[in-house]
């Protein structure tokens, strides 16, 4: 459609509505009532169906969650009284059992502990922070007596109602198991999973899904919640080691047993579980919960709640839409019997009432058609050829289909944007260059400017991919770089390059950090005890930095339609050999004087001078033993 000559008179431009109402409103209006009025009880009843529906499968998706934290508990607790009575593993070989209880504990990281106790009461308990158990003599405790007696008739893992243990300072859940050899019984085999475990487990589901899921044990008293992570409080009533529902500080929580007095029409149907809502302030909240008799010898009470939003406005719609608690649906429902005639009934009306309206309708839409083709016309060339020679859509007397093309011709223009900054995001990694980029019009100057370089490297990497094989050592390494990165990033520190298992990360460049190389050693410290404190996929591992500041090229570099953004020159090289020269000098962290000279309060011991592979003239290093700032 060709736009109008510039010397025409304007005319008077007429709002579509204004068409609409004159020419079709009543007849389609009528129609549409008629439709809808009979269509909307099949499909709210449709709806309802489908959110009910929907609703048990997040429940069910939340028992088995909870069921997958636990159950390998469970199996390990039968595979483990299994290898002891077969004699594979003997109690009274010490080493053996040490080392079979480490790898247990290794095997299922739920696992805070481990116990076994014998019909004596005498019980060695292990926590993995040591090699040797802990022994202890519970012969002249009449309840840990009648603990043996009940567990010598237990017939296979039992999980006990929780209680607080000063050992752990935590409430847990205890497995029994017990364990016969030849037949006569030897003890219990006890696993001890924390409630903080079990919340944090569960507040990773919320996280995916946007509810707040709990574990109740009983009616009164809270299991599992994401408040529970870091819970620890003063335990001085041993029989109730568990926080209330009142005293939790959840005021949604509390609430639960006391909902508001209104139907949740939509979610009647279910059939294992139920659904209430209550109201918080100005909020309203959708419960949904289920009771599972697996775990202990009370109930538990799984389920999760989520915020509906305002009481006051759009109360209904928000039931409707997000009671299902999150997501979209899984499966379509079907019609059937009275529902389906009530569909066919609202077609056959609507169809007698519009046809009326045909013959008014053609004469109109095709005046009113023209834009719309030639709005079609454009999207499908773009669809063909993309955004290249796409001519902007003209204007039009008729207002709104005015604004559409104008909006349309805005759209164009943002997505030819939108390309850009797609190109550009893929050619860079790092996130803080791509943010630069999207500032400089997609483009990255190389820089020449002082900066601190951090190179780790993991030890004993080589041996570690002959042990784990191709899948062992990518899981360990993605477990092992996010960590790094993260508390690379949290110290404004890039990750320019990983090296198989080696990171290569600067500060200052490309993002200003004035205090640079205070920074690369606080993440430095920080990664150090990172890979002291915890494992990486079931694995202990350690690493070796070095740190060096200095003048350093930064830019991208690469093909033309794949670029990396990288940093070159000897301050590079020389945190490298830094990194190496750990290993030769027994320590972990090693820092340059060129680094040393610009911080302050970090213990540095001098190692003196050194020649350095690469560099023509000594290097005074540092140790960094710990940081005081």
């Amino acid at each position: 459609m060709n736009p109008p000559p510039t010397n025409r008179p304007k005319r008077r431009r007429l709002p579509i509505t204004a068409i609409a109402v004159v020419g079709l409103g009543a007849l389609v209006a009528l129609a549409v009532g008629v439709s809808l009025y009979l269509g909307l009880s099949s499909a709210t009843e449709n709806t309802r169906r489908l959110m009910a529906q929907r609703s048990e499968w997040r429940i069910d998706d939340l028992e088995q969650r909870i069921r997958s934290q636990l159950q390998p508990v469970m199996r390990q607790a039968r595979w483990a009284a299994e290898q002891i009575e077969r004699g594979y593993v003997k109690i009274g070989d010490a080493p053996a059992l040490n080392q079979f209880i480490l790898g247990a504990l290794g095997a299922v990281p739920q696992v805070e502990g481990i116990a076994i106790t014998d019909p004596e009461a005498l019980s060695r308990r292990w926590d993995g922070s040591s090699v040797e158990p802990l022994t202890e003599d519970w012969s002249d405790r009449p309840e840990i007596a009648a603990w043996l007696e009940a567990g010598a008739s237990l017939t296979g893992p039992r999980w006990q109602a929780p209680f607080w243990t000063p050992t752990l300072g935590t409430t847990i859940l205890l497995l029994d198991t017990p364990i016969r050899i030849d037949g006569k019984f030897a003890g219990l085999f006890s696993q001890a999973v924390t409630i903080s475990n079990l919340s944090q487990h569960i507040a990773s589901i919320g996280a995916e899904t946007g509810v707040i899921p709990f574990i109740l044990h009983g009616r009164d008293h809270v299991l599992a919640h994401p408040l529970l992570i870091s819970w620890a409080p003063s335990i001085t009533d041993q029989d109730q080691p568990l926080v209330s529902v009142e005293a939790l500080g959840d005021p949604v929580l509390e609430r639960i047993w006391t909902p508001d007095h209104q139907k949740l029409y939509l979610l009647e149907g279910l059939t294992d579980g139920s659904a209430s809502g209550v109201t918080v302030g100005d909020d309203y909240y959708v419960f949904l919960y289920r009771d599972i008799d697996l775990y202990g010898p009370e109930p538990w009470t799984i389920g999760a709640y989520v915020n509906a939003g305002t009481s006051n406005t759009g109360k209904w719609l928000a039931n409707v839409v997000r009671s299902a608690l999150s997501g979209s649906f899984a499966r379509s429902g079907t019609m059937e019997g009275d529902e389906f005639e009530r569909v066919v009934a609202s077609v056959i009306a609507g169809l007698a009432v519009l046809i009326l309206s045909v013959a008014l309708a053609a004469w109109m839409g095709a005046r009113a058609s023209r834009p719309i083709r030639a709005l079609a016309t454009v999207a499908r060339a773009i669809e063909t050829r993309g955004l290249d020679d796409i001519a902007p859509l003209p204007p039009s007397r008729v207002t709104e289909f005015d604004d559409a093309n104008r909006s349309f011709n805005r759209m164009v223009a943002g997505l030819r944007e939108s390309e850009l900054v797609r190109q550009t995001l893929g050619r860079f990694v790092p996130t803080d260059v791509a943010k630069t980029l999207l500032t400089e019009g997609g483009e990255l100057a190389p820089e020449q400017s002082e900066a601190t370089v951090l190179f780790c490297d993991l030890e004993g990497f080589t041996a570690l991919t002959e042990t784990l094989g191709p899948a062992g050592i990518v899981e360990l390494l993605n477990a092992y770089f996010e960590v790094m990165v993260e508390i690379l990033e949290r110290h404004r520190g890039i990750v320019t390059q990983f090296q198989g298992d080696a990171i290569l990360a600067t500060f200052n460049v490309p993002m200003p950090d004035p205090d640079h190389a205070a920074n690369a050693l606080r993440a430095a410290i920080e990664m150090q005890d990172a890979t002291r404190r915890r494992a990486f996929a079931g694995h202990r591992i350690g690493n070796r930095i070095g740190v060096n500041t200095g003048r350093l090229v930064a830019g991208a570099v690469g093909a033309k339609g794949r670029l990396s953004y990288t940093v070159h020159g000897d301050a590079v090289n020389l945190a490298a050999r830094l990194e190496a020269l750990n290993k030769e000098l027994g320590t972990r962290i090693l820092v340059s004087g060129a680094t040393a000279e610009r911080v302050e309060g970090f213990d540095l011991e001098p190692m003196g001078e050194v020649g350095v592979r690469g560099q023509t003239e000594q290097v005074r290093i540092h140790a960094l033993r710990s940081g005081a700032d």
